[in-house]
């Protein structure tokens, strides 16, 4: 079940849930005086919630290749931030936030492979944080839409173990190898202040319906292996 309100506009740049709440573009309300009610749908759909193994992303996270990997999108990041003149020390989603991320774009293009879905209609949400209080780590693929594309029951199947672990394995070995490869793999962030490392439309770009932060903050070299790093995959025991 999901709610979609309507609480304001803005005009030329959207709202980013991604960036410190001081920095939102300005919204203009609804009316001259705030309004007792604002117009709102109810959505129904189905999705599929991905929980991540708490020791195996910090194992992963404290490997040298991984921290290196992390430097350099952070460079990128704190580029891009001076370039939009914004403070470049703060708000960086975090490394593992990249990894299930750039997962989770890998895995909606093989679910609109797979069950029928337009793939700009399945939509994503991370769950990715590390404080002394709290460790996150998963993803939620779904479909909500007032139209039958919300209840076709295509999700549901494909999040059985069996099912899900083939499209895992399809969408892993689809990634290892990019159409633009080299070029794609060897992407350097911080050399062009951009906000993803080894990504592009050949392969992770989802709909910017589909993705929560605008296609940023991708890099398959985290989840698989490529040709420029074969050592900060998550996924690197994944067969050939």
């Amino acid at each position: 079940r999901k709610v979609n309100a309507l609480i304001g506009y803005s005009r030329i740049e959207s709202f980013d849930e991604t960036v410190e709440p001081d920095e939102q573009v300005p919204r203009a309300p609804l009316a001259s005086q705030g309004p007792y009610w604002v117009p709102a749908c109810e959505v129904h759909g189905e999705g599929i919630f991905i929980r991540f193994n708490e020791d195996a992303i910090q194992e992963w996270e404290n490997l040298p290749a991984v921290q290196t990997r992390a430097e350099m999108l952070l460079k990128g990041y704190q580029g891009w931030r001076a370039s939009h003149h914004l403070k470049s020390d703060t708000g960086f989603p975090g490394i593992r936030y990249v990894m299930l991320h750039t997962l989770a774009h890998l895995i909606i293009r093989e679910f609109a492979l797979e069950c029928g879905y337009n793939a700009t209609s399945i939509q994503e949400r991370i769950y990715a944080k590390k404080t002394d209080k709290v460790q996150m780590a998963g993803i939620l693929l779904y479909t909500a839409a007032s139209d039958s594309d919300g209840t076709l029951g295509g999700l549901v199947e494909l999040g059985k173990a069996d099912t899900l672990e083939r499209i895992l394995t399809l969408a892993l070995k689809r990634a290892t190898i990019c159409s633009s490869d080299p070029l794609c793999s060897l992407h350097n962030p911080a050399e062009d202040r951009s906000l993803h490392a080894a990504a592009c439309h050949s392969c992770s770009f989802v709909a910017e319906t589909s993705c929560e932060a605008g296609n940023r903050y991708l890099d398959r070299t985290l989840v698989v292996k490529s040709f420029e790093c074969a050592d900060a995959a998550f996924f690197s025991k994944l067969e050939e």
